[in-house]
């Protein structure tokens, strides 16, 4: 079906080229169709900056003709979701993906898809070892075999490499490096995760004893490019290699000083200004969100504060500790008046009246529908007797999402009262018990403790 679907597309591309090319000027083509879009545009960025916003016609089709096109490395993004695109000069390249299978139905078409249609199998292939269970017990080997075992993987892998390269003489060297990340960076990612896996599936507790050369790929890349830094796979290893350096101090995330450590971690080894700021207000945030409370730690934010020097991260920081004190737990459920999707105005009050309630605040910036759709059934499944209350606080588009019910689907705008609890729009989940009483004030639907919080208020 897809090789299908890619003889149709390139067709349509041609036409479509043909129709508008002038013969005096070689241009460059970014264009496709989206299969149930999720809004008018489809956005191609490069690094953080948009370079182009393109809009949908009747047919759901977009097309950007470009002079001066600088090759390298971007991103498109429609809605809450985002993917990878490689852009050369002249290249012709056209897109049709569904917003219901983001990723899986990615298909690319015309002058320079063969190029990225290989970056997206390598991607699409690394997601699904990742939820491989027999991969996993790898873990439980001891580092030599798990040594083995990756270096094998890792030489299949340059071998099919080094055939493509050997096939197509005129790719660039930033090409070829983008390929080699995408790759091989997924194997690496089980290099810095191994230590502390090890020690989860034998039950042990210290670390395995590591063999010479077990990282020794460490030596060929650069964690100080802030280029890559919209490339999730690139930021995941540097994220796990840091975490990786505090684990084998024999900190834990449950350790008093594990998060001021880690801030530390990234000063002393990340030199790139931006990255380090990156990481700086990342790792403090997913540490913050993965406790699912109030609970704010003094001393982490104060290291962080210190080490940053990103003026806008430190408001943005701020702001989140002041929506933390405003709204907590023992406080009543706040009044306000929220919009389903009827366009008819609610209140918060009434909807969770005698209810053990989770009411989500979310943001598509933070939050991908697809994610949003598995984690609420799941949980609605688990925790039939919980009222679920989710709230769009940014409004990219009046649809609601296909998946989930309706009726539990609500939306605020810029001018509602929540916003004055809200002022960060980083995601917030209040538990609200029967009585209309907050019982959690910060929690996170993704944190691992989140179960047991909400298994508790079920039970009230």
């Amino acid at each position: 079906m897809k090789l299908t679907l890619k003889y149709i597309f390139s067709l349509s591309l041609l036409l479509l080229i043909s129709s508008c090319a002038d013969n005096k000027e070689s241009f460059t083509y970014f264009g496709g169709k989206i299969i149930h879009p999720k809004s008018e545009y489809v956005l191609l960025y490069k690094r953080d900056v948009v370079v182009d916003t393109l809009y949908l016609d009747e047919e759901d089709k977009f097309i950007g003709k470009y002079t001066d096109f600088k090759e390298g490395f971007y991103y498109f993004k429609h809605g809450p979701e985002h993917q990878y695109v490689y852009i050369e000069p002249k290249d012709s390249i056209l897109i049709r993906l569904n917003t219901w299978d983001f990723d899986e139905s990615l298909v690319f078409s015309g002058s320079g898809a063969e190029k990225n249609n290989i970056l997206i199998d390598y991607f699409l292939e690394s997601e699904r070892e990742e939820k491989n269970h027999n991969l996993f017990m790898y873990y439980g080997l001891e580092s030599d075999q798990f040594k083995y075992k990756m270096d094998s993987i890792l030489e299949k892998r340059q071998q099919r490499i080094d055939l493509y390269i050997s096939k197509n003489k005129n790719l660039s060297e930033s090409y070829i490096n983008l390929l080699n990340i995408l790759a091989k960076f997924p194997i690496y990612n089980r290099f810095e995760r191994y230590q502390n896996h090890y020690k989860y599936i034998n039950k042990g507790s210290s670390f395995p004893k590591i063999v010479d050369g077990f990282y020794s790929f460490r030596k060929n890349i650069n964690i100080n490019n802030d280029s890559l830094l919209n490339l999730g796979i690139y930021t995941n290893y540097i994220a796990l290699r840091l975490y990786n350096k505090v684990y084998t101090e024999g900190l834990t995330n449950r350790s008093p000083n594990f998060v001021t450590t880690l801030l530390n971690t990234v000063d002393k080894n990340i030199k790139n200004e931006k990255l380090k700021n990156t990481f700086l207000k990342e790792m403090l945030l997913n540490d913050f969100s993965d406790k699912s409370t109030c609970s704010v730690d003094d001393e982490d934010f104060e290291t962080y504060f210190k080490l940053s020097t990103n003026t806008e991260d430190k408001k943005y920081v701020q702001r989140l500790l002041n929506d933390v004190k405003k709204l907590h737990e023992g406080n009543k459920v706040p009044e306000i008046k929220v919009t389903d999707y009827l366009k008819t105005e609610r209140d918060l009050t009434l909807l969770t009246k005698n209810k053990n309630s989770v009411i989500y605040f979310w943001n598509p910036k933070y939050t991908s529908n697809t994610q949003l759709i598995k984690r609420i059934n799941y949980l609605t499944e688990r925790f039939p007797k919980i009222n679920y209350i989710l709230i769009k606080t940014n409004l990219i588009d009046s649809e609601h999402i296909q998946g989930i019910d309706i009726k539990n689907q609500f939306y605020i705008d810029s001018t509602n009262k929540a916003n004055t609890f809200l002022t960060s729009k980083y995601p917030r989940t209040l538990l609200v018990n029967n009585k209309g009483i907050i019982v959690n004030g910060y929690a996170n639907i993704n944190s691992n403790i989140f179960n047991k919080q909400v298994e508790l208020l079920q039970k009230n």
